[in-house]
C-alpha cells in the first residue's frame, strides 16, 4: 500500500471520529442551562437579570425616541440612552456566550483528561 492511500484512509478514519463526536454535542439551550450550574453560575444569573433590565430601557428609550414629540435635543437625548442600552445588551450577551462557551471547553478538557488518564492506567 502506497502512503497516499494510508494517509487517505487515516484521514477519512479520523473524519468519521469527529462526525460522530458532532453528534453528541448538547444543543444551545442545555450549554445555557449549564452555565446557569456551573462555577459562575451566580455571575449568571446577575448578568441575566442586568439584561433584563437594559432590555427595559431599550423598549423605554425606542418608545421614548419614536413616538414620543419633543424637541431635537430630547430626541437625541433619547437616541443616546438606546445606543448605549443596546450597547450593554449586546456585550452582556456576548459574555453569557463566552461563558457558555468556557463551560463547554473546559467539559470538553475534562473528558480529553479522563480518556487520558483512563489510557496511561491500562
Amino acid at each position: 500500500m502506497d502512503i497516499d492511500k494510508k494517509i487517505k484512509e487515516e484521514l477519512e478514519s479520523e473524519a468519521k471520529q469527529l462526525d460522530q463526536i458532532l453528534v453528541q454535542q448538547d444543543g444551545i439551550f442545555t450549554m445555557l442551562a449549564n452555565a446557569y450550574k456551573g462555577a459562575l453560575g451566580g455571575w449568571v444569573i446577575l448578568v441575566s437579570i442586568i439584561a433584563l433590565v437594559v432590555t427595559g430601557f431599550i423598549v423605554w428609550a425606542g418608545y421614548e425616541f419614536f413616538f414620543v414629540e419633543s424637541t431635537i435635543t430630547h430626541k437625541l437625548h433619547w437616541a443616546v440612552v438606546l445606543i448605549i442600552a443596546l450597547v450593554a445588551q449586546v456585550s452582556l450577551k456576548m459574555w453569557t456566550f463566552m461563558e457558555m462557551n468556557r463551560q463547554s471547553t473546559m467539559r470538553e478538557l475534562k473528558r480529553i483528561e479522563i480518556a487520558i488518564n483512563t489510557n496511561n492506567h491500562k
